[in-house]
């Protein structure tokens, strides 16, 4: 079992397979684009699987896929059907965008890959191509629609809190009540170059606009390590609802989650400019006890918070490191 040096135990583990994206979303990627990394700086198909069963035999029971876009990576669902093989009771997830979703269902379910997270800001076909630089709100909207009639997806909407968010909350609610899924709202966190701490909107912000709509009620026997969990009754029916508030209600002492790169490094803080790198031991050979002994020499230098503060009171300070980082890669 990993433990650090604050009694927590870190049995999740984020893998990022890809930084690549089929998607320009403004809060991720600057307007000039990236410079995606080479074939060979990113960890292969085998790579993946080997440094899963290593993080497994330390004690890791959750994994979830993230990108970039998972979906974009050739050779993705051979990285879930060998995962699966080697640990059967690993508990599988991905995020997602949903464009390419319609396309792996049958593979995931086979694999027992139950929670998706799906991404979606907007109820506006017009307002997502703002966003995401792409016409594919319609494909999302029917995917999601799939995955939710199968019975077998957990499914969770994920959506980053922006001032425009708010004036859809009834486009949301309206369209998700009753559909057996949760709704959640994420505290924009300072990556990307648009970011402005003036139109940062806070959860608690985002809970009065609910309570204005229908019974908000706490749900705390459901609360997960990040999301506070509520149940909202009104006109449209009910909805499960999860705010993720990273900003203003840290989660840190919660904690216990790991990532994995793309291009293999372990990072134990999102927010940490701390890295440690695997890919270098991996390759050195094909012994996985050098690799046990960096991830056991990260665990223990994971911090004990983060230094991110309210962008309502703060300036830049440490958000200026964040800033410089690709998301893409961490795999958020």
């Amino acid at each position: 079992m990993l433990t650090d040096s604050y009694n927590r135990r870190l049995d999740y583990l984020r893998v990022s397979v890809t930084d690549k994206c089929n998607l320009r979303c403004v809060y991720c990627m600057p307007p000039g684009g990236l410079e995606f990394l080479s074939h060979d700086e990113v960890l292969r198909i085998e790579e993946f699987v080997r440094l899963i069963g290593v993080f497994a035999r330390l004690g890791v029971r959750k994994v979830r896929f993230t990108g970039g876009e998972p979906l974009v990576r050739k050779g993705f669902m051979g990285i879930v059907e060998q995962t699966r093989r080697n640990h059967p009771d690993m508990e599988l997830c991905l995020t997602t965008n949903g464009i390419l979703l319609d396309e792996v269902l049958d593979d995931l379910e086979r694999h027992g890959l139950r929670k998706l997270n799906i991404s979606l800001d907007t109820m506006s076909a017009e307002r997502y191509r703002v966003i995401t630089g792409r016409d594919e709100f319609d494909r999302v909207i029917s995917n999601i629609t799939r995955a939710i009639g199968r019975r077998f997806f957990d499914v969770k909407i994920n959506m980053v809190l922006h001032e425009e968010s708010l004036d859809e909350l009834d486009e949301f609610i309206a369209f998700f009540a009753g559909k057996n899924i949760t709704l959640r709202f994420i505290e924009r966190m300072p990556f990307g170059d648009d970011y402005e701490a003036s139109r940062f909107v806070p959860s608690d912000r985002l809970l009065e606009h609910l309570r204005a709509r229908g019974n908000l009620v706490r749900s705390c026997n459901d609360d997960t390590n990040v999301a506070m969990m509520y149940e909202l009754a009104g006109p449209y029916g009910r909805i499960r609802v999860g705010v993720i508030p990273p900003m203003t209600h840290k989660f840190c002492s919660r904690c216990n989650r790991l990532r994995l790169t793309c291009d293999g490094m372990l990072k134990t803080c999102l927010h940490s400019p701390l890295e440690f790198d695997l890919k270098t031991v991996l390759r050195r050979g094909d012994a996985n006890g050098p690799v046990e002994a960096v991830i056991v020499d990260a665990i223990r230098a994971k911090p004990e918070a983060h230094r991110l503060g309210n962008p309502l009171d703060v300036g830049d300070g440490c958000m200026a490191i964040v800033r410089n980082r690709q998301m893409s890669r961490t795999g958020g």
